[in-house]
């Protein structure tokens, strides 16, 4: 039987350590800035097992009415401590959902939303069908996986021919690539630019208050990176050819946001901006890079651009929904 306590902020840090492979949705300033923009509550809990040893970590939103209850929303968790990211011990996995199914319960959120940390399989379909959950018709998240261990040569050498081609001749042009830690005047022309940029491009992205709740996110471990691409010598993010953030979080970067003009399109600063951040978050001892989604939903050239890094594909289970019942219990045959 696996039980669950209420996580405090070292015990968060100190577990996240032993996890692989860790997404930013379940990262600590995440639930930080989504708590800040929305009307949703952040709970962190830990997973036991009966002997006491830590066996996951899982961070949910909550939103709860006085007597009525409420619900849960739980996006790319539970990790479990010491799995090698998705590659995880089903059977432990199975546990750990019980044991916080069992926690939502406690606390009357009888409604719960989960995309849970796990790729496909008819184990983890069943699973999640036997305890009640209903998939829901989204298409679930994919992106890929750079592994930063490798040497410079070896990342270089990985990606497509053209994707080098395109890369070099950026380089050629004289470029100047400069990093910027997200202060509050870099960060306010970056949503500036990020705003235009989706209203030209016609798509709603990511919302501007969550991109500027994370930029004054600070922590150890934790950097939000703006990567500046200009054809004049300067540090300032005014009048840039184009720009990208990376997010630095536990052992994984992931790539964000990315705006070019149209001047920076012809000078194909994308591609000397994405492996800019490959290279920081290397250099700063990263172990993976996220390459930020990519599936059926994303647009055909932003798609093409991401598989020419040719990194490890990974696609999760998908978005399920269920009630907790209150006079219910939750099935655990063949689980526990």
């Amino acid at each position: 039987m696996y039980f669950v306590e209420e996580a405090s902020y070292s015990d968060w840090c100190n577990h996240l350590q032993k996890c692989q492979k860790i997404n930013l949705l379940q990262s600590w300033q995440y639930g930080n800035a989504k708590q800040e923009v929305s009307k949703w509550n952040v709970n962190r809990f830990l997973i036991m097992d009966d002997q006491k040893n830590i066996v996951g970590i899982a961070q949910v939103l909550s939103f709860s009415l006085p007597l009525i209850g409420g619900l849960v929303r739980m996006n790319r968790g539970p990790l479990l401590v010491g799995s090698n990211g998705q590659k995880q011990n089903s059977n432990t996995l199975h546990k750990v959902i019980i044991a916080l199914l069992g926690e939502f319960k406690k606390r009357r959120w009888w409604l719960a939303q989960i995309a849970p940390e796990a790729n496909y399989s008819k184990s983890n379909n069943d699973f999640l069908k036997n305890i009640g959950f209903k998939k829901l018709a989204l298409i679930p998240y994919s992106s890929g996986l750079l592994n930063l261990e490798a040497s410079e040569e070896k990342l270089l050498m990985g990606l497509k021919k053209k994707w080098r081609y395109s890369l070099k001749k950026s380089q050629s042009d004289e470029i100047n690539i400069s990093i910027v830690d997200g202060n509050s005047q870099d960060c306010e022309m970056l949503v500036k630019q990020y705003t235009k940029f989706k209203i030209e491009n016609d798509f709603s992205g990511i919302p501007d208050s969550l991109v500027s709740s994370l930029a004054a996110q600070k922590a150890k471990g934790w950097e939000f990176n703006i990567i500046i691409a200009k054809k004049v010598s300067s540090l300032s993010i005014m009048n840039c050819n184009g720009m990208l953030v990376s997010i630095c979080h536990g052992d994984t970067s992931t790539y964000f946001i990315g705006v070019t003009n149209n001047e920076g399109r012809e000078l194909q600063v994308n591609y000397l901006l994405l492996w800019q951040a490959i290279l920081h978050a290397k250099s700063i001892g990263c172990k993976w890079f996220d390459i930020g989604g990519l599936d059926a939903t994303t647009p055909k050239g932003i798609a093409h651009f991401k598989k020419g890094l040719q990194a490890e594909p990974y696609a999760l289970i998908g978005e399920w929904r269920g009630f907790i019942l209150p006079w219910k219990n939750i099935k655990t045959k063949n689980i526990l």
